[in-house]
């Protein structure tokens, strides 16, 4: 990339306002010669460098960044990262998924602020999730 193609300051702040540290990605593609990774590999974002790279800890246990213009990664959505974070909740092995006030007690302690309030605010489509492993946006349109 020469410097020409580099983004502009302003992007690279939109960018950072995107992906902030700690949200939740995907790769759609990645352009590298050197290693493949495999589109739908999921990861947390670390940060954002000056040229708008995304690096990002992939669940894999790599870390490489998401080039600018180069790559393409998506955010995940509000159900996909609740069922992420369901998912960790339950890897822990400290409580039923069905006990709603533990598993939400647990939500709150990892910092997974989106599946405390799922609990908290819509017990009936936690408890489909558990059962069935199905949530859609649709189940948090109530959410701001």
């Amino acid at each position: 990339m020469s410097k020409s193609q580099f983004p502009s300051k302003a992007a690279v702040e939109a960018r950072r306002a995107r992906y902030t540290k700690g949200a939740r990605v995907e790769l759609v593609r990645m352009n590298d010669p050197y290693r493949e990774m495999p589109s739908g590999l999921q990861g947390t974002v670390d940060f954002v460098d000056d040229t708008g790279t995304v690096f990002v800890k992939w669940d894999d246990g790599s870390s490489l960044g998401a080039v600018y213009g180069e790559d393409e990664i998506r955010l995940l959505s509000k159900a996909e990262l609740v069922k992420w974070q369901c998912r960790q909740v339950a890897k822990t092995g400290r409580t039923n998924m069905f006990d709603s006030k533990a598993a939400f007690e647990i939500a709150l302690e990892m910092g997974f602020d989106e599946l405390a309030n799922f609990i908290f605010m819509n017990t009936k489509a936690y408890s489909k999730l558990i059962l069935t492993g199905e949530l859609s946006d649709d189940n948090l349109k109530e959410w701001p």
